[in-house]
């Protein structure tokens, strides 16, 4: 859900997944039944049976497809499934992909050459592909995690709650969610860690706070002859005056 949902057209989609390289192969095998599941139920915009549309427009089309054939043809990554546009008959309920911009679920794992010099890990494809690279140790995971001039929303998968909370303070994310996604109370700030991260925080105080602007208006409701005496500070008789 966190990838593919809206065709992965969300800000905080996680277009990048770290898993622990001694259940790697476990993960990505899971990753990919699944995502060939959402692909043979992909149908007509009006079907909901359909589990995912298409991207908005062919512009957006055009920049999925060469974020990842970019990287695919550099050696950077390899598409485990998917990695191009759905053209055929649907076999949900025939209706012809090819008359919407369709593109395939697609899971990208490391090639030949560093996966991480590839474009499509630094950047927000905006569509339904997701990278998937191993780590060893979990600083190497944390720093793979903070490779990146995104930090809007990140998500920690463990049953170690102490860990939870340690790699949550490392991670450079506005948002941090432990063992789900997408999840938001309305009175918890929604904003990014880093520059390209948007502008500000929706939602909570914080929202409000920068619809705002604070201003002090200071009254001194005390009869005229009361502030002579205790606001005069060059009267002419030695007095003892207020100061703030």
């Amino acid at each position: 859900m966190s990838r593919y949902i809206a065709s992965g057209q969300t800000c905080v989609a996680s277009t990048r997944i770290i898993v622990q390289n001694r259940i790697f192969d476990q993960a990505i095998q899971k990753l990919k039944a699944k995502v060939e599941s959402i692909t043979c139920r992909i149908g007509a915009p009006t079907n909901p049976d359909s589990m995912m549309g298409p991207l908005i427009s062919q512009n957006q089309l055009e920049r999925v497809q060469h974020l990842v054939d970019e990287s695919v043809h550099q050696g950077n990554l390899i598409p485990l499934i998917g990695g191009r546009r759905l053209t055929s008959k649907s076999p949900l309920d025939g209706f012809d992909l090819s008359t919407g911009y369709f593109y395939e679920p697609t899971v990208l794992v490391p090639g030949k050459k560093n996966p991480t010099d590839a474009l499509i890990w630094r950047r927000e494809a905006f569509g339904p592909v997701v990278v998937v690279l191993g780590f060893d140790t979990e600083e190497g995971a944390i720093s793979l995690a903070n490779d990146t001039e995104f930090g809007l929303g990140a998500a920690i998968w463990t049953t170690n709650l102490s860990r939870a909370f340690r790699i949550s303070q490392m991670i450079e994310a506005g948002i941090v969610w432990v063992n789900t996604h997408h999840r938001n109370d309305p009175s918890s700030p929604w904003g990014g860690a880093k520059p390209a991260s948007g502008v500000g925080s929706e939602n909570g105080v914080d929202a409000y706070n920068s619809y705002t602007t604070t201003k002090s208006t200071i009254i001194n409701y005390a009869p005229c002859e009361e502030s002579l005496e205790t606001d005069d500070w060059f009267g002419l008789a030695s007095q003892n005056v207020r100061y703030g």
